[in-house]
């Protein structure tokens, strides 16, 4: 009966709603996992409705953090309209998946969307000395999707800030297609804590893709009248002891005053992490950090393929501190170097493209890096160890190229505009 009557309140409801279904990749009324269809009910918030309202399309609630909490539960979805949300009761997060909070399951996780891409501003707050947070997940399975995610201010010596934070509960999480920016870019602070697009921290299964992450962390030194002795603390991605972590087809720039991805747990081991058909691009005008991705302490297993490194300041891979065994980095195209520093124990590199002079981008200058005919990249990735695509040979980087479409313009999922010329590598795939 239960089951029922949920079935029915999405029945009721779906004439009014069947226009959002097509903005996701995994649908807000069945998602289908291996052939399994499991049914949730759908809940609203927007900035002009009422937490003591049911959370229906038209009585909404007013704020996302009801998102995280009764009566949602496994398989549900909540969708966020239009507008800009943060928390203003001290919290220092403004959707907090608290220990207390429902959990989803692998077949049924509890997504929370924006209606369309980058409707709902989620703002990261600076109410506090330690972590501020656009969204804190410490409850396994649920998906964030669509946001624009920014701000933080807290100027504090023991300040954190971050998009979204999954912690060593938040098994399973997934992050798609937000757009995660200008997080903490006014602070100017000497705290060591840093600052993160997104942070994965001890926990497994996590999924980070499709996103755009840019300008991320504090003032440098000297910057805007700034005093810091920190250079290098500040990251697009962290990851902290993980396993079975997937970072695939992001867009990271500007996130210079640390490193695009970051791997470092002293006394930890990150274990099966794959990183494949991302695109990083930009150095620090210091020299600091002098690559794209850092690979630090102890790290079993690791598949990094198919990437576009862009203005690293020496190569794209640096090892510090490094204990590495199956660490294969293939397959991607950089016009720097492959790696900064000598060969490490542990660490195979193969069939990388090194200084090329044409990598194809779009409009660099714009940030649009989807590719054109003339790339490097077109053709050059390796099948191994990545989802297969519909052609033979994977292009490298966020973006596959296809020739013009005329017949169906394509909106592009990561909100760089419309041309057919340009493709997102999600029109020919599998996954």
């Amino acid at each position: 009966m239960k089951l029922f009557s949920r079935i029915t309140h999405i029945t009721k409801n779906l004439a009014q709603a069947s226009q959002l279904y097509l903005l996701s990749g995994i649908s807000t009324l069945l998602i289908l996992f291996g052939g399994d269809i499991t049914y949730g009910t759908i809940y609203y918030v927007a900035t002009t409705g009422n937490d003591s309202n049911p959370g229906t399309f038209n009585h909404p609630w007013r704020n996302p953090q009801k998102c995280a909490s009764a009566p949602i539960q496994a398989g549900d979805t909540c969708v966020v309209r239009k507008g800009t949300y943060t928390a203003d009761n001290g919290s220092g997060v403004t959707v907090y998946a608290s220990k207390h909070a429902p959990q989803g399951t692998k077949l049924q996780p509890i997504t929370i969307k924006s209606d369309v891409p980058r409707g709902a501003a989620i703002i990261v707050p600076s109410s506090k000395n330690g972590l501020n947070a656009g969204f804190y997940l410490t409850r396994p399975y649920y998906i964030i999707e669509g946001f624009d995610i920014s701000g933080g201010a807290n100027n504090g010596n023991v300040m954190s800030l971050a998009g979204i934070e999954f912690t060593s509960s938040a098994t399973g999480g997934i992050a798609r297609s937000n757009f995660i920016h200008h997080i903490g870019k006014t602070v100017c602070s000497d705290s060591s804590y840093g600052i993160s697009g997104i942070g994965i921290h001890e926990t497994a299964d996590v999924l980070v893709e499709n996103n755009q992450i840019y300008s991320i962390g504090r003032l440098r030194n000297a910057e805007n009248g700034c005093r810091t002795i920190r250079a290098q603390n500040d990251h697009g991605i962290y990851i902290k002891a993980t396993s079975n972590t997937i970072v695939r087809r992001n867009v990271i720039f500007d996130t210079n005053r640390g490193w695009p991805i970051h791997v470092y747990k002293p006394n930890g081991t990150t274990t099966n992490l794959e990183i494949y058909h991302n695109t990083f691009s930009g150095r620090s005008p210091t020299g600091k950090p002098n690559g794209h991705i850092l690979l630090a302490k102890t790290i079993n297993g690791a598949n990094i393929a198919n990437n576009i490194s862009s203005e690293a300041q020496t190569g794209m891979i640096i090892a510090y501190s490094l204990s590495a065994f199956r660490v294969v980095v293939s397959h991607n195209l950089s016009d720097t170097l492959e790696k900064t520093g000598p060969a490490v124990a542990g660490v195979t590199f193969f069939s990388n493209i090194e200084h090329s002079t044409n990598l194809g981008f779009a409009n660099k200058s714009q940030h649009d890096f989807r590719l054109t005919a003339e790339s490097a990249a077109i053709n050059r990735g390796t099948t191994t160890g990545v989802p297969p695509v519909k052609d033979q040979a994977p292009d490298i980087g966020a973006f596959e190229f296809c020739e013009p479409d005329s017949t169906s313009p394509l909106t592009n999922s990561l909100g760089l505009g419309q041309d057919d010329k340009f493709c997102l590598h999600s029109r020919k795939t599998s996954y």
